[in-house]
């Protein structure tokens, strides 16, 4: 839990960092456009009402405060969804995190961070629902990169 917390906190805080601005990463296939703060917000809610979240539960989430349960693991599938990084039929999108977490900057997809968030998208072989999915390869992926993700949000 506390890796997704760290992800989206990451995602948070390069959002913050590269609002409003257009990033063209040069990789000619890739036209993943990183995401803001405001759009994070806005995921935020929208994915609090799909949930049917409380407002506690809400104020748990803001604070990256999410129990394994459906209800949080749904709305942690929502905001990847929402984000481009997730989908329910081919999984994460390694490339886009990476080029998410980077915030617009030059990605290396041979390096040690993709390498990273690669082995934490698995492909399902468990069968788990897409929730569940998500969930797991969002926690695996905040462990795998604490130090990372620590850095970013400090910056």
């Amino acid at each position: 839990m506390k890796l997704f917390i760290l992800l989206l906190s990451l995602t948070l805080a390069l959002a913050d960092h590269h609002e409003g601005h257009s990033h063209d990463h040069g990789h000619g296939s890739s036209d993943y456009v990183v995401k803001t703060h405001e759009d994070l917000v806005r995921f935020r809610n929208m994915c609090a009402e799909q949930v049917h979240a409380s407002a506690e539960d809400v104020a748990k989430y803001v604070k990256w405060d999410f129990a394994d349960e459906e209800k949080s693991r749904c709305y942690l599938k929502c905001i990847f969804e929402h984000f481009g990084l997730f989908d329910a039929t081919h999984g994460f999108d390694v490339h886009k995190i990476h080029e998410q977490l980077a915030g617009g900057a030059h990605v290396d997809h041979s390096d040690e961070v993709h390498q990273k968030i690669a082995d934490c998208a698995d492909n399902n072989a468990q069968g788990s629902d897409a929730c569940t999915w998500a969930y797991r390869g969002g926690m695996c992926f905040m462990r795998s990169n604490l130090q990372l993700v620590q850095q970013s949000v400090k910056a």
